[in-house]
């Protein structure tokens, strides 16, 4: 029952991409809903639906308040490595260290990973079993809290 409920999931959200994207016209639905249903099996494929562990349920309607958080972490993060850039006075020391990683649903840790790189200042730059290795541009960038929120939310998003 996982697989069909995540496989009808998956595939609604696709359509409804596909829909957005088109603008709303159905001239070529038949081409939205051939990609909807070859996207859906690769990620069934990709990321097989699991049992959330202790019958926990993921939250998936938290996703639009991740994005906003993520936008946001992105802007004034954004902002403040340019500041760097521009304002010789702004310390500029690189540095690594080591996080833990919380999210144990496979797709949630990748998500978390890629996210986490997409965020001005750090980079993970290698990673193990429950750490991951930041490089992060200065010490005064608390790149740990970010991850650490992005962390949670994602292991509140997929149930872990």
């Amino acid at each position: 029952m996982t697989v069909v409920l995540s496989a009808a999931g998956r595939f609604s959200g696709l359509l409804l991409v596909w829909w957005v994207v088109a603008g709303g016209d159905t001239a070529y639905w038949h081409y939205g809903l051939f990609a909807a249903a070859l996207a859906t099996a690769l990620s069934l494929r990709l990321i097989p639906p699991t049992r959330p562990a202790g019958g926990r349920r993921g939250r998936p309607w938290e996703v639009p308040s991740l994005i906003a958080w993520f936008v946001w972490s992105a802007l004034r993060g954004g902002t403040d490595v340019a500041r760097r850039a521009f304002t010789p006075a702004m310390p500029i020391a690189p540095l690594v260290t080591r996080v833990p990683i919380g999210v144990r649903h496979p797709g949630g840790r990748r998500l978390a990973l890629w996210m986490i790189n997409l965020m001005p200042g750090s980079l993970v730059v290698d990673e193990g079993d429950g750490w991951a290795d930041l490089h992060i541009l200065s010490d005064d960038i608390d790149a740990e809290t970010s991850w650490r929120k992005l962390d949670r939310r994602i292991s509140r998003i997929v149930g872990d």
